[in-house]
């Protein structure tokens, strides 16, 4: 009976001792994923790593700013991909703008930039020429027609 409780406990440990070692491989791992989530420093992009993570879904790698082109083209897209050093403002020549059929306008400038209106002020057909889009409060932006007091809350679509 001793031999057989011996023999069951050597079994029991090395299966233990086997099953442990994966774990605290796989653990090392996950710390060192943490570790890469607590140095990103924006903190949305920190909480989607650590939501991946958790949901097992592997490493999660945010887009660096280095993948943005220019600095003109990260205008408006700051909430979608890291960036440094983007403009207050930045000055586009119109190629078309539409009405949706909501009644909104949408804007497509030259550098291929497109930009939806996102309030309700009523402004005339616009004209082509050169406009500006800035930034305002909350992470918002304004368009505006160079020459003109007039602005529009617009939000980037592509």
């Amino acid at each position: 009976m001793l031999k057989l409780f011996s023999l069951g406990s050597a079994v029991v440990g090395l299966s233990l001792a086997t099953l442990w070692t994966p774990m605290a491989e796989a653990q090392e791992a996950t710390m060192q994923q943490l570790r890469d989530c607590a140095a990103i420093e924006n903190p949305l992009q920190r909480l989607v790593c650590y939501d991946k993570l958790v949901a097992g879904d592997g490493a999660y790698t945010p887009a660096r700013a280095s993948q943005v082109n220019d600095k003109e083209g990260a205008f408006g897209r700051e909430h979608h991909v890291e960036t440094q050093d983007v403009p207050n403002e930045i000055h586009l020549q119109l190629a078309s703008v539409h009405e949706n059929a909501l009644g909104k306008l949408e804007f497509t400038f030259t550098n291929g930039q497109k930009w939806l209106q996102i309030d309700s002020v009523a402004w005339p057909r616009p004209k082509q020429g050169s406009y500006f889009i800035e930034r305002a409060a909350l992470n918002s932006f304004m368009l505006g027609r160079e020459g003109e007091n007039r602005r529009m809350r617009v939000r980037r679509v592509e």
